[in-house]
């Protein structure tokens, strides 16, 4: 079978791991990283309005759960379109703007509206049988058009309940809309609050298990 393209950029980019974190050694030069996060590398490709998601080696299951998740919501506006997909990679559309952790981070206004577009997001994933979870402010994005979209589903297929976007929305509601807020939160302060929200959600279940 001849090899396509994307799958030819895949075999170009180059992990290692160093300090329990992995790094990128090289990548073909029509690919721009974009992004990095836990699972996987997100790269630009060159002319195209596309980008290349490659899984870190280990994570293949994490990337047939998130193929698989995707197709479950192949025409939703609120999801990107998935064009290809191999063991350890997705190709699928570049979604240009802001994360809601960029526009708190800048100033730029979250608005009620912007919340119920997630709401729908969300529930459009709940119709199509997924179960939404691992909502955070850096899988939700502000487009230039001012639209609401939805990133990273492999979670979506999980089966314990997931509170992340209720918390998030009612911090939103108790704090973020009062008059006298501040819109533009410094990063420090959100990786903070992040870090104790995640250590009051695992407390519990240390203090059952003890």
């Amino acid at each position: 079978m001849k090899q396509s393209m994307y799958n030819h950029y895949v075999t170009t980019v180059l992990f290692t791991k160093k300090h329990r974190r992995i790094k990128i050694l090289g990548h073909h030069s029509d690919l721009e990283l974009y992004g990095a996060g836990r699972s996987a590398a997100v790269f630009r490709i060159k002319n195209e309005h596309k980008v290349i998601k490659i899984f870190y080696p280990s994570f293949e299951k994490t990337a047939m759960e998130e193929k698989l998740n995707y197709e479950k919501l192949h025409g939703s506006p609120y999801y990107p379109t998935i064009y290809e997909a191999g063991s350890n990679y997705l190709v699928m559309d570049f979604i240009e703007g802001k994360t809601f952790f960029e526009c708190l981070a800048e100033g730029i206004p979250l608005t009620s509206q912007h919340i119920k577009d997630v709401d729908n997001g969300l529930n459009a994933a709940r119709e199509a049988g997924l179960n939404p979870s691992d909502i955070h402010l850096h899988n939700l994005i502000l487009t230039k058009e001012g639209a609401v979209r939805l990133i990273d589903t492999a979670r979506f297929s999980q089966e314990k309940k997931c509170t992340q976007w209720e918390d998030l929305k009612w911090a939103y509601a108790r704090y973020y809309q009062r008059t006298n807020f501040p819109k533009k939160i410094p990063r420090w302060v959100m990786y903070a609050v992040s870090k104790l929200y995640r250590f009051y959600q695992y407390f519990p279940v240390r203090k059952e298990k003890n």
